[in-house]
C-alpha cells in the first residue's frame, strides 16, 4: 500500500518538472537563443521503483513539442492524483473493516 503511495508521489514529482521545464521554455521562447537557458526533464525508472527526474539544457525549443508536454504533464498529473484518491480510499475502507 505505502509502495503505491510512494510510486505516486515520485511520479506527480517528475511531472511536476517536466511541467516547470516546458513553462520556463514557453516563457523563454522569445528569448534570444544566444541568451535563453533551455530545459529538457527526463526521467529514469529506480531499482526499487519510483522515477528518478533530472534536468538538462536543451538546444533549442520547439513551441509543438512544448505544449505537447504540458498537456501529457497535466495529464499525467492529474491520473496520478486520482491514483493517490483510490488509495486514499481503499484504506479508509480497510480501516473501516477492523473498526
Amino acid at each position: 500500500m505505502t509502495l503505491s503511495l510512494y510510486l505516486c508521489a515520485t511520479g506527480l514529482h517528475h511531472q511536476q518538472h517536466r511541467l516547470s521545464a516546458s513553462a520556463h521554455n514557453t516563457a523563454n521562447a522569445g528569448v534570444d537563443e544566444a541568451k535563453a537557458v533551455r530545459l529538457r526533464a527526463s526521467g529514469v525508472q529506480r531499482e526499487n521503483g519510483g522515477v528518478q527526474t533530472h534536468t538538462q539544457q536543451a538546444s533549442s525549443t520547439d513551441a509543438l513539442r512544448e505544449a505537447v508536454v504540458q498537456i501529457d504533464s497535466a495529464q499525467s498529473f492529474a491520473a496520478q492524483v486520482r491514483v493517490v484518491q483510490t488509495q486514499d480510499d481503499l484504506l479508509g475502507t480497510l480501516i473501516d473493516i477492523k473498526a
